[in-house]
């Protein structure tokens, strides 16, 4: 099958809107993270300064939550890396042009690989052992 100079400009247009997307799950990511990291480290600077240990709990529950809405954004993000991958790669009728669904024409992305993966551990684990060291801490002596 010959493709057209309309084919190729549908196509890239079509890849331009699938980057844009992509662009705004990453960006997104990196948001969650810096909010993540300075909730935290604030609520934990203050925790010792408390009469009771709830800025800890709070903190420790920020986090938590964090990771999982950063979680589900780099998910959705490797999710349409896939599609992003199959419509380069594919023949025009595998990915329909202009096509956002990366639930049908996608890889799909397990939860819990991504809520665990290497990056995820190394932000949101040692924000969630630091929360929990500060708790402790703050439980023992209160």
């Amino acid at each position: 099958m010959t493709t057209t100079p309309a084919h190729h400009e549908r196509r890239d247009k079509h890849l331009e809107f699938l980057q844009s997307a992509i662009g705004r799950f990453s960006t997104n990511s990196f948001l969650i993270k810096g909010w993540a990291m300075t909730l935290s480290g604030a609520l934990v600077t203050i925790a010792p300064h408390g009469s009771d240990w709830t800025a800890a709990v709070v903190a420790l529950l920020t986090t938590i939550g964090f990771w999982l809405l950063d979680s589900y954004y780099l998910g959705q993000e490797r999710r349409f890396r896939s599609l992003y991958e199959r419509a380069v790669t594919a023949t025009p009728a595998a990915v329909p042009f202009f096509t956002m669904d990366a639930d049908q024409y996608g890889i799909p992305v397990p939860w819990r690989t991504v809520a665990l993966s290497r990056t995820m551990l190394l932000c949101y684990g040692t924000l969630t052992v630091v929360d929990t060291a500060v708790l402790a801490v703050l439980a023992r002596s209160g």
